[in-house]
């Protein structure tokens, strides 16, 4: 089954910052041992069938236990649903089931949903039939993400400050100004990657010309060849040339760094539609060349 690019982009945001998923658990009322460090472990669950059965994320937490100082403490099941699939609430019993067995520890549910609504559907108990067995996924939506209005806390933890500004952007201008100015803070790639997230999560929303128009003025600081080509008068060709790097960036912050001929053709490439389709792929594509299938 095809993973949506939005999709993509929310597990990216949680592999980026696996702490940022334990804030949210304890947030949300779950506790969680004192750990040293957090780590992303394997998705794959291990199922010697055909059936692809992986989780978006997977996080190992890590301290003391008895003598070992990094020793197993918690696993985390990190979910990105957008819609509404009964079939999940047979699957995610197994997930947490396989990683506690796999690192022999306990493990807690996450999981994200961008649309209110869903998260209301799928924050129901699943039973699993066996008397007093029963999992309560913890589920997280737009109201249980914080309102970011401090360029600072985005410049601390910016993958929170795209949640925030997919969340409330589109009603609150003073979210994506937070996320425009505090991205000034990190390095520029990183930045250039998170305004490209934060664009395609507001896709045809007043929160995406709100945050465009931003980037096209000279209030901020921050800058990059995407910002720089939507100042270019709005010309189709500034932004075409913005579009193509902010591919090429991405590429190459997943590690899917392209040919030199391939770069080239991004790079010449002043066809919009033919750039967003691309944009899209990059988020998810396993190899650069996936990038030009039909």
């Amino acid at each position: 089954m095809a993973i949506s690019p939005e999709h993509q982009i929310y597990a990216e945001l949680f592999s980026d910052s696996p702490d940022m998923a334990v804030a949210f658990l304890q947030d949300l009322g779950v506790e969680v041992p004192k750990y040293e460090r957090s780590e992303l472990t394997s998705c794959d669950l291990g199922h010697v069938d055909p059936v692809e059965r992986r989780s978006d994320v997977a996080v190992l937490l890590r301290g003391k236990v008895g003598k070992d100082p990094f020793g197993k403490l918690m696993g985390i099941v990190v979910e990105v649903q957008r819609d509404e699939k009964q079939r999940k609430r047979f699957t995610w019993p197994e997930y947490v089931a396989a990683l506690r067995a796999k690192h022999e520890c306990p493990v807690s549910l996450l999981v994200i949903c961008p649309r209110q609504h869903v998260a209301d559907w799928y924050s129901k108990p699943i039973p699993l039939g066996h008397p007093g067995f029963v999992l309560n996924p913890v589920v997280l939506g737009p109201e249980g993400i914080p309102v970011i209005t401090d360029p600072e806390e985005v410049g601390r933890c910016p993958t929170l400050g795209v949640l925030s500004a997919a969340a409330h952007g589109p009603a609150d201008p003073d979210v994506l100004k937070a996320l425009h100015s505090g991205l000034d803070s990190i390095d520029q790639e990183t930045a250039t990657k998170y305004i490209g997230y934060a664009l395609h999560l507001l896709t045809d929303s007043n929160g995406q010309r709100a945050l465009e128009e931003l980037m096209m003025t000279d209030t901020y600081e921050y800058t990059s060849a995407w910002t720089e080509s939507l100042r270019a008068e709005g010309k189709a060709e500034g932004k075409a040339e913005g579009k193509a790097e902010a591919i090429l960036r991405i590429l190459d912050a997943r590690g899917k760094t392209p040919t030199g001929e391939a770069r080239e053709r991004i790079e010449e490439c002043r066809d919009l539609d033919q750039l967003d389709v691309w944009f899209d792929r990059a988020l998810s594509i396993d190899h650069a060349d996936e990038l030009f299938e039909d």
